[in-house]
């Protein structure tokens, strides 16, 4: 597929804004077997709508985080082609620091997210406590599925790693295997991983892996 020519912009702190960052989330992890089972378990209530922006909107007025769109160059007001995430943790020895996103709400599967995203999650705060070292957190990357393996996520991580490379830190991120190729290309190194099968907490039998990256301070994007 050819490239897309993409341009990067803050995500407004709206609820049309965020409401459409959601939509692209949702459509880019509708086939990742281990989100859908962690955390849209069905004939569970759901956090309300109206609850979810809020938490948005609280978190878009810190400093801390960075929200970025990537939209067609050619149409800036158009729709969202990817969104991206960064959480600037300062203290790596504050938990609410290692837990960006907040405590999981209540759709989601607990033990299956502590057998695998919850591990990694662990093996951050461990990781970056003992070296007391304070570090960017890509919180979020994800891509419309009609836009993927098109440029929209590289253009999504130039941009975000410009804070990064300023601050002089290392950064981290938790990916699936479908992701890792990209990370790599920009310096991210595999240091740990989680692997689970769904049938263990009563879902299908379906092996996920969810794979921890550093991108070590200074590290350069490879060109090929």
């Amino acid at each position: 597929m050819s490239t897309l020519p993409v341009t990067v912009l803050p995500i407004a702190a709206t609820a049309k804004e965020i409401e459409e960052m959601q939509e692209v989330n949702k459509r880019a992890f509708g086939a990742d077997p281990l989100i859908e089972f962690c955390f849209n378990r069905p004939n569970i209530p759901r956090t309300p709508k109206e609850e979810h922006i809020a938490k948005h909107l609280e978190r878009m007025a810190s400093p801390e985080w960075i929200f970025h769109k990537a939209v067609d160059a050619s149409t800036p007001d158009g729709p969202m082609l990817g969104v991206a995430a960064w959480y600037i943790v300062e203290n790596p020895h504050t938990t609410t620091q290692n837990i960006p996103w907040g405590d999981p709400t209540p759709e989601v599967h607990l033990e299956c997210y502590d057998a695998s995203l919850g591990v990694l999650r662990r093996w951050r705060q461990k990781h970056f406590e003992e070296r007391d070292q304070p570090f960017v957190y890509m919180a979020l990357l994800t891509v419309s599925p009609e836009a993927q393996r098109r440029g929209v996520g590289s253009a999504l991580l130039r941009e975000g790693l410009k804070e990064v490379d300023r601050r002089g830190w290392p950064a981290f991120i938790e990916a699936s295997p479908f992701g890792l190729g990209l990370y790599k290309k920009f310096g991210w190194v595999e240091t740990a991983k989680s692997t689970v099968n769904l049938k263990d907490f009563g879902g299908e039998d379906v092996e996920c892996v969810a794979v921890a990256l550093v991108r070590p301070a200074g590290a350069k994007e490879v060109k090929v």
